[in-house]
């Protein structure tokens, strides 16, 4: 009798935590994976015998492992995820947004947030400074540009201002 082969497990359904924002965060995951592996063989290599070698992770490592339920102890795992990881590297969405000043952490996990719920889940983030957009921010992606800037919202509505201005600027400028 011949047994029948296991049923095929769907593929495992990874996301990235909000903390990785732009490709190069990806790029860091993906290197400590692989100085994570090196480490691993180095220490199968020496054959010690002080038991299970304790492993380190940055907190990003720690995170991405978390939120997926991976055991980064296992190579499999590792594997799996570096495989994942080299995958958004390649071919995630990925947005280029400028602003007057350095967004801050917070406003940038919110916004990772709603960007991966309402975009894509697997965009990533490219940040530019730009003083002279004054407030809003400019968003450039491969084949659009928006500019959503106060700077471009006071050109767009000049004739609306200069109609409200020039006849309060006469009443208080005597003739």
């Amino acid at each position: 009798m011949a047994s029948e082969p296991a049923p095929a497990q769907p593929p495992r359904k990874i996301s990235l935590p909000v903390s990785v924002v732009t490709p190069s965060d990806v790029g860091r995951l993906v290197h400590e994976l692989e100085v994570l592996e090196n480490d691993l063989i180095q220490l199968r290599m020496q054959k010690t015998d002080n038991g299970q070698p304790k492993l380190a992770f940055s907190k990003g490592l720690e995170r991405i492992g978390e939120l997926n339920k991976f055991n980064l102890s296992l190579e499999a795992d590792r594997l799996t995820l570096k495989d994942f990881l080299v995958g958004v590297r390649q071919k995630a969405p990925v947005l280029h947004i400028s602003f007057n000043s350095e967004p801050s952490p917070l406003f940038l996990d919110k916004l990772m947030l709603w960007l991966r719920r309402e975009i894509h889940p697997l965009v990533l983030l490219t940040i530019g400074l730009q003083p002279a957009i004054g407030a809003g921010c400019m968003v450039r992606t491969t084949n659009k540009y928006f500019d959503l800037s106060m700077r471009q919202t006071f050109i767009a509505k000049r004739p609306l201002l200069l109609e409200q201005i020039i006849p309060a600027a006469n009443e208080v400028l005597p003739a």
